[in-house]
């Protein structure tokens, strides 16, 4: 994904958890409830996504022998010693 897109897409989520934890921007203090929200989605998001991080790279079928193998595989494409 291109950098922009990237930027567009963390600002449009970031966004919509603001808006879905109730944050006020022109309150002059947000509630406790608010507050307890925010901690809690700042808890949960990177805790589920470094979950589902976890959870592709143990299904990703790579591991040293295959990738040993593929470099073989290289190697003898290209005619190297």
């Amino acid at each position: 994904m291109d950098g922009k897109i990237r930027t567009s897409l963390a600002l449009v989520l970031g966004g919509l958890v603001l808006k879905m934890v109730g944050f006020d921007g022109a309150a002059a203090q947000q509630t406790m409830e608010t507050m307890t929200s925010l901690r809690i989605a700042d808890v949960v998001i990177p805790s589920v996504t470094a979950a589902l991080a976890i959870w592709i790279m143990w299904k990703y079928g790579l591991n040293e022998a295959r990738a040993k193998e593929i470099k073989k595989q290289l190697v003898a494409r290209r005619g190297e010693l």
